[in-house]
């Protein structure tokens, strides 16, 4: 089973392109369907944005800020 698992995951991340960005890049966020507005409906954007990296953290994680300045609240 685990050599199963370990080639799956091989497979998996020979297409998978991990993507960095540096500080004060202009980025889109993806609308996902949980994340929509309620009564968006069939023709609703699949992005939203642009939004600044104003950091990233250790983690790996981007906190965005609007065009004006405004930090996101979920980053």
């Amino acid at each position: 089973m685990a050599d199963y698992q370990q080639r799956a995951a091989a497979h998996y991340n020979r297409k998978a392109r991990p993507r960095s960005f540096k500080s004060r890049t202009l980025v889109l966020i993806k609308i996902f369907e949980n994340t929509a507005e309620v009564e968006a409906g069939k023709f609703q954007a699949n992005w939203e944005g642009p939004y600044i990296v104003s950091k990233i953290s250790e983690s790996g994680a981007y906190h965005l800020q609007k065009l004006d300045g405004t930090p996101l609240l979920r980053p």
